[in-house]
């Protein structure tokens, strides 16, 4: 498959990059690793007319530095910089094993980066197709139709799903992101720059670029993990996978918070799953009651897609939550 022709720009630094975009907005999109983009625009998925590298920008937006009890972690940072960094190793544990579970080692070591995992497009068994292929469907909703081939007939929405690893984790660990555009630069919780609508999935304005994420580093007494279910155990997309972060204070729970992923077109954060464990010296069975819960909570959610079927995520969905959470409270305690 051939790319189509586009223009090439690589701006020397950020503000010129943000003024190329401000002048171009949609018809021109951002390239780090390519590791999504390329595939897509080889696909058709992707038509852009221009392509603005941030090559030259990578000395600014790949750093991975701690200030006043936080992480940032720029968005051009390789993702096995980010897993193999000390403080995300000693620390956020959950997050070191979620990017690990990244793709191939080349990719994580080489070109993958944290913003690029984070912005990549939901993924849908119908769409994720050569254009020969899906020359025999009709347009669906991402391709500005009428209809979603994955949930059929009397289906209203796109039904593709968010598959990224790093996304579900720092849901879990309440990180926020860093936009910049021609307004400015803002900040916004990480589960809201997810929209939940498979048509449009990242909540950012066609002029803005991702500039890091950040982190709170937790207290002493916390621990996060990070479990996925796949076909096989490396390069693989999850067909579900969970994320959870637990602080105790005196042996109970002071902070609890979980997602689920690869289930729907956004981390699904579930608050009320793990509540009743706040106050908790929790067991085995507490856990794994409130494991069952987030699956009940997450099911009018679930998406039958990416070769995962309704059934299958249902009574799936709480395993590895009760996983994640098992071995984020033994962290938590020191036990792990």
């Amino acid at each position: 498959m051939r790319l189509a022709p586009f223009e090439y720009l690589a701006p020397e630094s950020l503000n010129e990059a943000l003024a190329a975009k401000a002048n171009l907005g949609a018809k021109a999109v951002w390239l780090a690793g390519g590791t999504d983009l390329l595939p897509r625009a080889k696909q058709g998925l992707a038509q852009p007319q221009t392509v603005i590298s941030l090559k030259h920008l990578c000395a600014e937006l790949s750093a991975v530095s701690q200030d006043d009890g936080k992480l940032q972690i720029g968005a051009l940072a390789v993702i096995a910089d980010v897993a193999n960094h000390p403080t995300v190793q000693g620390r956020l544990p959950g997050l070191s094993e979620a990017l690990h579970a990244i793709g191939a080692l080349t990719l994580q070591q080489r070109v993958g980066t944290l913003g690029g995992n984070l912005c990549a497009d939901t993924r849908c068994l119908y769409y994720n197709q050569s254009q020969e292929w899906r020359a025999g469907l009709a347009p669906c909703f991402k391709l500005a139709g009428e209809v979603c081939h994955a949930g059929g007939e009397g289906v209203e929405r796109c039904r593709s799903v968010n598959q990224s690893d790093g996304a579900v984790m720092l849901s879990a660990l309440d990180a926020r992101v860093l936009l910049a555009g021609e307004k400015g630069q803002r900040s916004l919780p990480l589960e809201d720059f997810f929209t939940g609508q498979g048509e449009t999935p990242i909540a950012m304005e066609a002029d803005e670029l991702l500039l890091g994420v950040e982190v709170a580093l937790p207290p002493d007494g916390s621990g996060s993990a990070y479990e996925r279910l796949a076909l096989r155990g490396a390069i693989d997309y999850p067909l579900a996978s969970a994320a959870a972060a637990i602080s105790l204070e005196d042996g109970a729970v002071s902070t609890v918070r979980v997602a689920l992923g690869a289930v729907f077109a956004a981390p699904l954060l579930l608050k009320d799953a793990v509540a009743p464990l706040l106050g908790q010296a929790p067991d085995e069975a507490a856990l794994a009651q409130a494991a069952q819960r987030a699956g009940r909570h997450a099911g009018p959610f679930l998406v039958d897609n990416v070769r995962a079927d309704l059934q299958w995520r249902k009574e799936m969905a709480p395993v590895p939550m009760r996983r994640a959470l098992e071995r984020a409270l033994a962290r938590a305690r020191g036990t792990s």
